[in-house]
């Protein structure tokens, strides 16, 4: 009797602990943006496993929150995703004309505007800086930092403009 006791008692432990990691795993826990992986057939130049760290170093690298591209809470940030935090929205939403709210077209149409960027950085990336130093060092590449520095609604060359001295900015 102890037995199969202890039997049960081991069985609905590990059943339990089986739960408790698969809700971890589809709601609650394991990696950033889990929850937009399921959009993955709307992916059109990102892979499901860099969509967290590109979007985190996009967010960073423009001064921007989520719903600057996306159907999003206002408050939704890179913190947000690397804090694993479940993020409310609708991220496989594109841009159509038919989307009354105007806010929300514009946010979308900057989601189509970061994939053409997406395509340029990784163009040229590809193109122009696929080499390695004689050193062995591989290129630096190019990035969404290089030209937003934290602004998105500003480039390096609008402040090569503005400021006589470009070279404070690196």
């Amino acid at each position: 009797m102890k037995k199969v006791t202890f039997l049960f008692c081991v069985t609905l432990s590990v059943a339990t602990a089986s739960l408790i990691y698969a809700g971890g795993m589809m709601g609650g826990g394991a990696s950033p943006m889990r929850h937009h992986v399921m959009h993955a057939e709307n992916l059109k130049i990102l892979k499901s496993d860099q969509v967290a760290q590109a979007m985190i170093h996009m967010s960073e690298s423009l001064g921007v929150t989520c719903n600057f591209c996306h159907k999003a809470d206002a408050q939704a940030d890179a913190e947000s995703v690397k804090r694993d935090q479940r993020i409310e929205g609708d991220f496989a939403l594109e841009f159509s004309e038919t989307i009354k709210d105007e806010a929300l077209k514009k946010a979308l149409g900057y989601k189509n505007r970061a994939r053409e960027m997406l395509k340029m950085v990784n163009y040229d990336n590809q193109n122009f800086l696929g080499w390695s130093h004689s050193s062995g060092r591989k290129a630096d590449q190019v990035n969404c930092w290089i030209c937003h520095r934290g602004k998105h609604d500003k480039m390096i060359s609008d402040r090569k403009k503005e400021q006589k001295d470009f070279t404070d900015l690196f």
